[in-house]
């Protein structure tokens, strides 16, 4: 598959978190099928609370709709919160509220894949389900599949790259998720196909 582009939100303000770890191997999963991706972690989505209605956005926050703008998919991952996604991801959400006046709108007719990563695989459950209720309310696509991860063996180990490339259920799921993100935006933007409300 050639011509996908993604972009891949990493809602985890610790470099190198478990989170962040999986983020990149969605990206890794998505280069082997072709997807061109931007990767947008901490450094990139760390923006001021989304304030409706004013009138100028740091850089960060133009590169952000620029990327999301760009892409046929998104790739979400969140760290667990309280059983929700984490504050930095819902905030660089909330700013995809600049996208109302495009067209289409906000994430309409892109595909989104969304996946969390918890304590236990309850907290990232609720967590996906809060994802997929706002990618939803941004016109999103949500994939079939999405990823809950355990994340209580994952962060003990000293290579967690390795640890996640090793256990073959995660891959497993990670890979049906990336398949089904770049599989869809690869059969051309939804958006083009279906007219925006």
């Amino acid at each position: 598959m050639t011509g996908v582009e993604l972009a891949l939100l990493g809602g985890s303000l610790r470099p190198g978190s478990v989170s962040e770890r999986v983020l990149r191997a969605c990206a890794d999963l998505a280069a082997d099928r072709g997807a061109r991706c931007t990767v947008l972690t901490a450094a990139d989505l760390d923006l001021p609370l989304y304030q409706p209605g004013a009138t100028h956005r740091r850089p960060a926050a133009a590169e952000l709709l620029a990327a999301v703008r760009r892409a046929d998919g998104l790739i979400v991952v969140t760290p667990t919160y309280h059983g929700g996604m984490s504050g930095l991801l819902k905030n660089a959400l909330d700013h995809l509220e600049d996208l109302a006046s495009d067209r289409p709108a906000y994430l309409d007719g892109k595909v989104v894949g969304s996946v969390a990563v918890g304590w236990s695989e309850h907290g990232a459950a609720t967590a996906v389900a809060a994802l997929r209720t706002t990618v939803t309310s941004l016109r999103g696509w949500v994939t079939p599949m999405a990823v809950g991860v355990n994340s209580i063996e994952l962060a003990a180990l000293e290579d967690v790259d390795a640890g996640i490339r090793a256990d073959a259920r995660l891959m497993r799921r990670l890979t049906i998720l990336v398949g089904q993100v770049t599989d869809f935006a690869g059969r051309g933007s939804a958006a083009r196909l279906v007219p925006s409300a």
